[in-house]
């Protein structure tokens, strides 16, 4: 029991943190998003549990072992419970390049998006339109369900390619002008 009490932290930070990290790895293997999402709206709940079990598991007395276990239990729970934010950051690091480069002959469209479950379905869709050869960059924001795309110079790309290629990707994602 006490063994389970250490590594419940990791549990709950890993529930917190679902939104991302297990979309991110299902993503990663090509596997649709599986609803983690729903925890989301209870992240902060989440984290508030994590956050009291650390606090137990390093107010209790250990061995030397079991210190080294709770050390590891605690790195691992605190890089759990900031991967959404780190998501959210790398989905939304080139925001600045985006305006900084805008240029008359580069043309930029709106889309907005239904389907998306979570960060990592944005993060998917942004790596699938930024591979895309005609498309120069592509930002895509999950709180707003909206993509913003630059198209390359001369790309001669209608809005309804774009919307085809999103689509593409995962028939769960709906793009519209």
């Amino acid at each position: 029991m006490v063994r389970f009490l250490q590594q419940l932290p990791a549990l709950t930070a890993l529930l917190s943190s679902s939104c991302c990290v297990i979309q991110l790895i299902l993503n990663f293997f090509s596997v649709s998003c599986a609803g983690f999402a729903v925890f989301t709206p209870y992240r902060s709940v989440l984290s508030t549990i994590t956050i009291l079990l650390l606090s137990y598991n390093l107010a209790t007395t250990a061995t030397a072992v079991q210190t080294r276990h709770k050390l590891v239990v605690l790195i691992v729970s605190i890089l759990l419970m900031v991967s959404p934010e780190v998501v959210q950051w790398v989905n939304q690091s080139s925001a600045t390049t985006l305006t900084a480069t805008t240029t008359k002959s580069h043309q930029y469209y709106r889309i907005h998006l239904d389907g998306l479950g979570c960060e990592a379905c944005a993060n998917r869709i942004k790596n699938t339109l930024t591979a895309t050869a005609w498309i120069s960059d592509a930002k895509v924001y999950f709180n707003n369900k909206t993509a913003i795309v630059e198209i390359r110079d001369n790309a001669g790309t209608k809005n309804n390619q774009l919307v085809d290629l999103i689509r593409s990707i995962d028939n769960k994602y709906d793009a519209q002008k």
